[in-house]
């Protein structure tokens, strides 16, 4: 089979060995996230050496491709929902505008239109978001979840990453990062007191 310029069999074989060792792949990935990840290259590569069929099976991830008008099973909404939770570890079930930025293409339309997020949120044990309105008793009850184990502050990247930028929101809304790292005893050396 003819490989793409510069690029062998062996090398593709290696490239995505080592790139799905750092991501822990589950399902084979789409176009975006190879394009997001620098690895536009990588998936040219693929495509001109058998694509998807062809290397899915060696890497031992599943394909899920879901074409326009295709619908999703309630297997491929769980499969999808599985690998998303596992590769981003958020802490509450993701949003829409999430599902739609980081899950293959239609799996947050499917979620709306089949059970919805509830149905989907306890079936897979995580919480569903907050409410919008946050009293400080219950934000920090969400913080002391979110900084369980931890000894410093989260980032904001953290927050966006594990779906709780409301909390985050509220929280500079609020008494501020300094304050609620001081109370939850977690190291907040690197955050500023509110004047």
């Amino acid at each position: 089979m003819k490989g793409a310029p510069g690029w062998s069999q062996e090398r593709v074989a290696r490239e995505l060995e080592s790139w799905f060792a750092q991501r822990t792949f589950d399902v084979w990935p789409a176009y975006r996230t190879f394009a997001r990840d620098g690895r536009k290259r990588l998936h040219s590569a693929v495509v001109r050496t058998g694509g998807a069929q062809r290397w899915a099976p060696e890497l031992g991830v599943a394909i899920v491709q879901h074409r326009p008008g295709r619908r999703f099973s309630d297997d491929d909404i769980n499969q999808a929902l599985r690998t998303l939770l596992r590769a981003h570890q958020p802490v509450r079930f993701p949003s829409h505008p999430w599902l739609v930025k980081h899950g293959p293409s239609g799996l947050a339309s499917a979620v709306r239109s089949t059970a919805g997020a509830e149905h989907w949120a306890a079936r897979l044990g995580i919480p569903l978001p907050s409410p919008a309105r946050w009293t400080d008793q219950r934000l920090e009850t969400e913080l002391r979840r979110l900084c369980a184990g931890r000894t410093s502050w989260p980032t904001r990247a953290q927050f966006q990453a594990w779906n709780a930028t409301g909390a985050l929101q509220a929280v500079d809304n609020g008494h501020g990062s300094k304050w609620w790292a001081e109370r939850l005893e977690v190291d907040s050396s690197r955050l500023r007191r509110r004047t």
